[in-house]
């Protein structure tokens, strides 16, 4: 406040003149005789004046000079009640001076200078300086004054005032100099209230003024510190008062103020780069404070526009900074310096769109006091979080008091598309979150391998140590560190409602994939299956598959099983080693798959096996290697071998072919799922629809027939018979029934019945022809046998009596009629009456009598 002792004061000129120059009267009516050649006294005393250095001199007019005068304190209080009589009686008095020069006046506690020459009079003090002249118009008291000084607080001002003495109205108006800024004034003086407005032109410097009035640091750092500019312009400042005990007391509500920046500046804080402005407009007033109005300012670049700075509550301890960033941009990296420098770490980058963005900081200046409010309205673009990008349409973003609250977020692209809603916890790192899901769909539309629709996804993201989400729906969990990327699914069959029957998840299992581009991924973990198309050599079924591999978006390469299985989707190739597979089985699964996809031009799948058997169906191959070769339409071509011998197995549509060239007994055995061809080389040929009608050769060399329950019923049956007993010599006996050579011909119908339609097998001393057929689904047995022994036994026979059941031939050979029926676990065997081999057709008689050479000859459609 400024005390009226440093104001330029009615009050105060008037007394002081007053008395000074009525002290000065009397001293003169004293000396008057010396006036003429001048007077100098060192020191003079009249009741409590006191002069100094006093010169007084009458040449004219009167010369008075003076280094110090004393003039006692007058008790009551100066008034403008008489100030026309009194400015009369000072006028008058001055017309007997020409020059008058006191240097030091003590008056009411103030040393006071008065100059006075030419009409002009000069009041100084160690507070100001003031000069000018007085006079009256009627009811009116007029000045002007070329002069004003206030020291204390370097302001200089002229102008001129005038003053209505019945109604006590003072108005004064000019120009002032307050530090380096200059301007116009007006004040007007209304009893005891004063009002007052400023203006002023441009100046430079705002410190020099500023420091002039009581203000807290924190304030005034952003006045002058934070906040520069290379011009200013007090556009305007008002206010009013009342002068109290003689002390001017401002009215803070009322006074107003506006001051334009120009090239601004703003250092809003440290480590972070300013705001600039062409301009803003500084504004005060009591109920707003100061608030900073900014003409387009810019942060790096970024527009701000309608981004504002205030200070309120200026006048107590409760002075706060409050700062309201708006930015339409992208939220890059130069956003997010910004909001970290407010320790707002939102682990957030935008790659494409622009955000709406509402920045509300709030700084205590007198206190730690900080508060953070931040709205962002999220538009379409790509948001980046830690490296992994979301495609964003629409959303808003709430901080306030560590926590970001996502509204309304809605992600959306080929693959997903949804509402996330959620909070983010700043002290955890941690975002808690649901995905309401409209689709999520991975893979092409004719290889989708995730279609899920309608789900609520609740979920967690932590990014306090890189980047981690857990899905617990999914049992899915994702973690980003460094430059690494992995995912995980602890449990397969929690997902898999959501996936692709294409993908080979029947039992659920685990899974651990990697990646550091997103273009290459490794992976791992375990498949668990109820169907089984792989098997150990022990027949085992393994339904439990451990697998691992790697994938880029034109190839897939996977192992299993110890990279004892391994897929090469390039090459559309599978390489098995010591482990067996059931074709059956696997192109079962593989239709399924392609059923659920659509068709599209493929290419043929190619399977080479080591130490592998292969299945199909009821047939298994023993073999040391084989190529398959699966065609897109189904179809196979399969070549195998096993100790030189080779199998070949092909499937056009619905029909089958086997062929095997003189192969071991070991190989025969699983292909006809019979195991009483022993030994020998066997030569197969089996084609047909399984579902149907499949017809089948087998062309015996050699070997030996035995150890199954059919032949070992007849070998019992034999034993019981006297007539039969010199059987045993041909060697139909328990080390089993040696052959040279034969030939079966079947058909096997529907998988349910086999028919024999021919059994032609001869040994060194006996042949065998027959036909019958085997029911499958009963286990019946129903075959018909022709036994002929060799001649020399046929003459050995000639001395015993001929019976029913033999049958004599003209070579003396003899051929026995034997049936096999019942169960194939319990087959009976009986005799057939010598009649009845006759009525075999008329083949199987033929067959028995003639060599059969011709059919052992190499079968050169085998390739």
């Amino acid at each position: 406040m400024m005390k009226t002792s440093v104001m330029f004061s009615a009050h105060a000129i008037h007394v002081l003149v007053r008395n000074t120059l009525i002290f000065f009267v009397i001293l003169f009516i004293g000396l008057f005789a010396w006036l003429s050649l001048g007077i100098k006294v060192d020191t003079f005393k009249f009741s409590k004046y006191r002069v100094e250095g006093l010169y007084l001199k009458l040449d004219k007019k009167l010369i008075l000079k003076a280094d110090k005068v004393v003039i006692p304190k007058r008790k009551a209080n100066p008034s403008f009640d008489h100030v026309d009589e009194t400015l009369e009686r000072i006028k008058y008095v001055l017309t007997f001076f020409e020059h008058i020069d006191l240097k030091e006046i003590d008056f009411n506690n103030n040393v006071l200078g008065i100059y006075y020459l030419d009409n002009i009079i000069q009041l100084r003090s160690k507070d100001y300086l003031i000069r000018g002249n007085i006079h009256r118009e009627g009811k009116m008291i007029k000045g002007t004054v070329p002069i004003l000084q206030l020291k204390k607080y370097n302001i200089t001002m002229r102008g001129e005032f005038s003053y209505d003495l019945h109604e006590d109205i003072l108005e004064t108006k000019g120009k002032f100099l307050f530090q380096k800024a200059a301007g116009d004034f007006l004040a007007i003086k209304d009893k005891d209230t004063i009002g007052f407005s400023l203006k002023s032109d441009t100046f430079s410097d705002l410190r020099s003024i500023i420091d002039q009035f009581p203000m807290s640091e924190g304030v005034k750092s952003w006045v002058v510190d934070k906040v520069k500019a290379k011009s200013y312009k007090l556009l305007s400042l008002s206010g009013k008062g009342d002068i109290k005990n003689q002390a001017f007391h401002m009215d803070m509500e009322a006074l107003e103020g506006e001051v334009l920046f120009s090239d601004v500046s703003i250092d809003f804080k440290e480590g972070v780069a300013p705001i600039l402005a062409p301009s803003f407009v500084l504004s005060y007033s009591d109920d707003k404070g100061l608030f900073f109005d900014l003409d387009k300012p810019r942060y790096l670049g970024k527009k701000l526009d309608g981004s504002t700075v205030s200070i309120v509550n200026l006048r107590d301890d409760n002075a706060t900074l409050h700062l309201n960033l708006k930015l339409h941009t992208t939220y890059d990296e130069k956003v997010q310096k910004l909001l970290q420098a407010y320790d707002i770490d939102i682990p957030v980058l935008q790659k494409r769109g622009k955000v709406d963005a509402s920045l509300n900081i709030s700084i205590g200046l007198k206190s730690d006091d900080k508060y953070f409010v931040t709205d962002v309205n999220l538009t379409q673009g790509i948001v980046q979080i830690q490296n992994v990008s979301l495609p964003i349409d629409s959303g808003s973003l709430h901080y306030e008091n560590g926590f970001i609250t996502l509204k309304q977020v809605r992600l959306q692209n080929e693959y997903y598309a949804g509402i996330l809603n959620g909070k983010l916890d700043f002290t955890k790192k941690k975002l808690t979150s649901v995905f309401d899901a409209e689709y999520v769909k991975i893979g092409k539309n004719d290889e989708r391998f995730i279609d899920l629709k309608k789900q609520k996804i609740p979920f967690t993201l932590s990014y306090e140590k890189g980047l981690h989400v857990e899905v617990p729906k999914f049992a899915l969990s994702f973690m980003h560190k460094g430059k690494g990327y992995a995912l995980t699914v602890k449990d397969l069959n929690k997902v898999k409602p959501y996936l692709s029957d294409t993908l080979p998840i029947e039992e659920g299992g685990e899974v651990y994939v990697t990646t550091n581009d997103f273009e290459k991924y490794d992976f791992k973990g375990i498949l668990k299956r109820s169907s089984c198309f792989l098997y150990e050599k022990n027949n085992v079924c393994e339904t439990r598959v451990p697998f691992g591999g790697n994938a880029s978006a034109t190839d897939v390469n996977f192992y299993a099983f110890d990279k004892r299985l391994y897929f090469n989707k390039a090459k559309s190739r599978i390489k098995i080693h010591d482990l067996n597979i059931d074709l059956k089985k696997f192109l079962a699964t593989e239709s399924k798959k392609s059923k659920k996809v659509k068709k599209k031009k493929s290419r043929s799948m190619v399977i080479l096996g080591k130490k592998s058997n292969l299945r199909y169906g009821d047939y298994r191959l023993i073999t040391d290697s084989y190529d398959v070769e699966i065609k897109p339409n189904g179809d196979i071509k399969a070549i195998g071998s096993t100790d030189g011998d080779i199998i070949k197995f092909t499937k056009k549509k619905d029909v089958l072919t086997l062929q095997a060239l003189r192969i071991k007994d070991k190989v025969l055995h699983p292909l006809i799922n019979f195991e009483g061809l022993q030994h020998g080389r066997y030569s197969i040929t089996k084609t047909g629809n399984p579902e149907k009608v499949m017809k089948g050769e087998i062309i015996v060399e050699g070997g030996v027939m035995k150890d199954f329950k059919a032949y070992n019923n007849t070998l019992a049956f034999v034993n019981t018979i006297p007539a039969l007993a010199t059987l045993h010599k041909p060697g139909y006996s328990k080390e089993g029934f040696m052959i040279n050579s034969g030939v079966i011909d079947y058909r096997m119908i529907k998988r349910t019945k086999i028919i024999f339609d021919s059994i032609y097998i001869k040994g060194d001393s006996a042949t065998i022809v027959g036909k019958g057929e085997l029911d499958l689904e009963k286990k019946t047995i129903n075959v018909e046998l022709a036994i002929q022994v060799a001649r020399e036994l046929g003459k050995a026979l000639g001395s015993i009596p001929l019976v029913g059941y033999i049958l004599v031939g003209q070579d003396k050979s003899v051929t026995v009629g034997l049936n096999i029926t019942g169960k194939l676990d319990k087959p009976k065997v009986s005799v057939s009456a010598a009649k009845d081999i006759l009525s075999y057709p008329l083949e199987l008689i033929k067959r028995t009598f003639e060599s059969p050479q011709h059919l052992l000859k190499s079968d050169t459609s085998l390739k």
